[in-house]
C-alpha cells in the first residue's frame, strides 16, 4: 500500500484530525510535527486527485468521508482521537492547579490512554498497518509536555524528574505522582529496646526519629528508612551507620539540611551526621554494603569461667545455622562468616567483656551462647559454660566494602 492508498485508507471511516493523519507516517520527513505532516498528506491527497490518481476531489481537505461512489467534505469530531489534541490547553490548566504547592524544577508527562482510545487507535492499524505509525500514546506525552513546559516554565526530564503529570483519559483527569526524595548520612542508635524501622510492636523507631523533621518540612505523605544492615532492637550502634531516609511525596524540596540535623540530635536516643541528598541509585548501594563490625558483648555465664585462652579458636571460620530468634523472619540456611578479630576480658568470676569484629552477616550473641549448638564453634562450648547476653554495641561500622 502506497502513501496515498494508505491516506486514503485512514480516512475512509470519517473526519481524521491532522495529528492522527499524520501520525500514521511519523517515521517519515523528520523534523517536522504530526500535525504538519498531517496537512502534507492532506495537500498530497489533494495533488493526486487533480493528477486524476484518486477519486477524491479537493474541495475541503480539512475533512474526507469515503464512500464506494462519492465523496462529502465534512468536519470532526475526530474519530481516533475525539479532538482530544484540542482539549490539551484545559488539561494543563487542570495540571497547574494540581501543582499548585509543589516544589519541582523537573517533570515528566505521561499519558494514560481510554480504552475506547486505544480501541479506536487499534481499529485503524488493523486497516491500514503500522509501518509508519507513532503511537497515539507517544505524540499525547509529547505534546501535553510541550504544553506544560512552556505554561510551567519548568524542564522536560525523562530520566529523573521531580514528578510526572499523569493525562488520566480513562478519568478525564490529570494526576500526580511526585518522585521520592533521598538524603543520605548516618546515625547513631544511643538508647536499647528501639528497632531501626517500622515495627507494630515499638511505638518509637530510628526511621520514626529521623523522619519526624523532615516530615514536616517537606509535607511528604510517607517515608522509609534504608539502612547498611541493622542492629538488634536491644542493641546500641555508637559508630555512624549509614543510612539513605527516602521521604515520599514531598510537596516542598529544598532542605536546609544542618536544620534538619539540629533537630533530629535534639533526641537522646538517635543521633545523625553528614546529612546530603541522595538518589534511589543509593539506596540500592548501601542497601548492598558489606561492612565489618566490631561489636562489645557483655555475657554472663552459669558458673565461675576459667580457661579463657580457649577463646582464641574463635578466630576464623564460624559455621552459623540461622538462629532461632529470626527464623520466623529468616530462612534456615548454614552461614559461614568470618571472626576477624577478638578480645576478652574478665569483669567477674562469671561475666566477661567481648570485643569482636567480623564480617557482615555474622550473629555475634549466638557466637557467644551457641543457640544450642546451631553456631559452632562458640564461647559456651568452647569453655563448657552456658551463657546469657546481658549487653550487646556496635563499636566500629569499617568503612571497607
Amino acid at each position: 500500500m502506497d502513501l496515498i492508498e494508505t491516506a486514503k485508507e485512514a480516512l475512509s471511516e470519517g473526519y481524521v484530525c491532522d495529528h492522527c493523519l499524520g501520525r500514521q507516517f511519523g517515521q517519515l520527513l523528520s523534523g517536522l510535527t504530526n500535525e504538519e505532516r498531517g496537512r502534507a498528506v492532506r495537500l498530497a491527497l489533494a495533488m493526486a486527485a487533480d493528477a486524476g490518481r484518486t477519486d477524491v476531489n479537493g474541495a475541503n481537505f480539512a475533512g474526507i468521508r469515503f464512500r464506494k461512489r462519492k465523496t462529502t467534505a465534512k468536519r470532526g469530531p475526530c474519530t481516533v482521537c475525539g479532538d482530544l489534541f484540542m482539549e490539551l490547553p484545559a488539561f494543563v490548566a487542570k495540571a497547574k492547579k494540581k501543582l499548585e504547592g509543589v516544589e519541582f524544577k523537573t517533570f515528566v508527562a505521561g499519558t494514560k490512554l481510554s480504552a475506547d482510545l486505544a480501541a479506536r487507535e487499534e481499529r485503524l492499524w488493523e486497516r491500514m498497518g503500522i509501518e509508519w505509525c507513532e503511537p497515539l500514546k507517544a505524540e499525547v506525552n509529547r505534546e501535553f509536555g510541550k504544553l506544560l513546559e512552556k505554561e510551567m516554565g519548568k524542564v522536560a526530564d525523562l530520566d529523573s524528574p521531580d514528578v510526572e503529570v499523569v493525562l488520566n483519559l480513562e478519568e478525564s483527569a490529570v494526576e500526580l505522582r511526585i518522585a521520592s526524595l533521598y538524603v543520605h548520612g548516618k546515625y547513631r542508635k544511643l538508647a536499647r529496646g528501639i528497632p531501626q524501622t517500622k515495627w507494630d510492636m515499638y511505638p518509637v523507631t530510628v526511621e520514626d526519629i529521623i523522619a519526624k523533621p523532615f516530615m514536616k518540612a517537606t509535607k511528604g505523605t510517607g517515608h522509609a528508612l534504608h539502612g547498611s544492615g541493622r542492629e538488634d532492637i536491644d542493641a546500641r550502634c555508637l559508630d555512624g551507620r549509614p543510612f539513605v531516609l527516602e521521604i515520599e511525596g514531598p510537596r516542598r524540596r529544598t532542605l536546609d539540611l544542618k536544620s534538619m540535623e539540629r533537630e533530629v540530635n535534639k533526641s537522646r536516643k538517635v543521633q545523625v551526621s553528614g546529612l546530603r541528598q541522595s538518589s534511589r541509585q543509593e539506596v540500592r548501594e548501601v542497601k548492598a554494603e558489606k561492612r565489618d563490625k566490631t561489636y562489645r558483648v557483655v555475657a554472663v555465664f552459669s558458673k565461675p569461667v576459667t580457661g579463657l585462652e580457649k577463646l582464641k579458636k574463635l578466630q576464623g571460620m564460624i559455621n552459623q545455622q540461622t538462629p532461632t530468634r529470626v527464623m520466623h523472619r529468616r530462612a534456615n540456611l548454614m552461614r559461614k562468616r568470618k571472626v576477624k578479630a577478638i578480645a576478652w576480658k574478665r569483669l567477674s568470676p562469671r561475666t566477661v567483656e567481648f570485643t569482636v569484629r567480623a564480617e557482615s552477616g555474622l550473629y555475634v550473641k549466638e557466637l557467644i551462647t551457641g543457640d544450642s549448638g546451631r553456631t559452632r564453634p562458640s564461647a559456651a562450648e568452647l569453655l563448657g559454660n552456658e551463657a546469657k547476653i546481658k549487653s550487646l554495641d556496635v563499636i566500629k561500622i569499617w568503612d571497607g566494602r
